[in-house]
């Protein structure tokens, strides 16, 4: 169970508080063609990346690659698009 409090910055990326530190995300480059759903896709890659890695620092890259994703499409990212994404961070 995660209960530690994101703080999502939009352009100025995003910030995980934890007990033992601070994690920073920071934004990616793109044209953002609709924003609407990426909260939600932040979220939700938030939730897969520390699932899969119970790395906080994995889970903080995947939500951002995937709201920015997201937020960079017309309508949900796609898997590779949010896998192009997690790379450059």
């Amino acid at each position: 169970k995660v209960t530690y409090p994101r703080f999502m910055r939009g352009p100025d990326g995003a910030l995980l508080f934890t007990p033992q530190e601070v994690i920073y995300a920071p934004p990616l480059s793109g044209e953002v063609a609709n924003p609407v759903g990426s909260g939600d896709s932040m979220v939700a890659g938030f939730v897969a990346g520390y699932l899969q890695s119970k790395d906080y620092h994995v889970a903080l890259k995947m939500g951002t690659a995937a709201g920015s994703a997201t937020a960079f499409s017309d309508g949900l990212a796609t898997a590779e698009s949010i896998r192009e994404l997690y790379r450059t961070l």
